[in-house]
C-alpha cells in the first residue's frame, strides 16, 4: 500500500509538470517585432504581433533552459529569405558582428488602448534607454549589445553596443522563431531558435 501511495505521488506530480506548464499571458501588455523588415513600425499589426506560449513549446526547446523563470513568453517566426538585404549593417567590432540590417530585431511593447482600433497602442521600443536592456537568451544565434547608456558605449570604444542598440540574429539567411521573455523578477529577454 505504502509503494502504491509513492507511486500515485509521483504520477500525480508527473502530470503535473507536463501538463502544468500553460501558455500564460501578459494581462497589461502586448508585444510585436519590428525592424528593417516591418519598416520599423511600431504600432499594432497583425503580421508582427507575437504569439504567447509555454515554456514546453517544441520550437523554443534549445532556450528552455534560459526560460526557467520566464513569467510570460512569446515567439514570432521570422523567414529572413523572404526579406531583401537592407543595404545598412549592424555592427559590433568589439564581438566581431557584422550582420545586414534585416537581421536586426527589436521588441514594441504595446500597452491597451481603447483609442485603436486594435485596442493595443505603442508603449515602449526594447531595447532602449526607457526600456534599459535585454538579457541575451541564446548567445549563439543572437547578439545583444550591453546594458549600458549611449555615452558609457562611447566612452569604453569597445565596440559592444549600448542599450539603444539592436539585437541581431547571428545565423545568416534562415527561419528563426524569435523569442521574448517577461521573467518573475521583471528583467526581460529576447533569443531566437533556428527552425530545423
Amino acid at each position: 500500500m505504502k509503494r502504491f501511495a509513492v507511486f500515485m505521488v509521483i504520477a500525480v506530480i508527473a502530470v503535473c509538470v507536463i501538463g502544468c506548464d500553460k501558455a500564460v499571458e501578459d494581462p497589461t501588455y502586448n508585444y510585436r517585432t519590428t525592424g528593417h523588415f516591418a519598416d520599423w513600425g511600431s504600432t499594432y499589426d497583425a503580421n508582427f504581433m507575437m504569439t504567447n506560449v509555454s515554456r514546453s513549446d517544441a520550437r523554443i526547446k534549445d532556450l528552455k533552459a534560459a526560460l526557467k523563470d520566464a513569467q510570460y513568453i512569446y515567439l514570432w517566426e521570422y523567414d529572413t529569405t523572404r526579406v531583401a538585404p537592407a543595404g545598412w549593417t549592424v555592427d559590433y567590432s568589439g564581438a566581431g558582428i557584422s550582420q545586414d540590417g534585416r537581421f536586426a530585431v527589436k521588441i514594441i511593447r504595446l500597452a491597451r488602448d481603447s483609442y485603436e482600433a486594435s485596442g493595443w497602442g505603442f508603449d515602449m521600443w526594447m531595447p532602449s534607454t526607457e526600456a534599459g536592456s535585454l538579457k541575451n537568451l541564446s548567445p549563439d544565434t543572437m547578439y545583444t549589445p550591453m546594458d549600458r547608456s549611449d555615452e558609457a558605449a562611447d566612452a569604453a570604444g569597445d565596440g559592444l553596443g549600448s542599450n539603444n542598440g539592436n539585437p541581431v540574429l547571428l545565423k545568416g539567411a534562415q527561419t528563426y522563431y524569435v523569442v521574448f521573455a517577461v521573467f518573475k523578477d521583471r528583467s526581460r529577454g529576447i533569443g531566437a531558435a533556428v527552425k530545423p
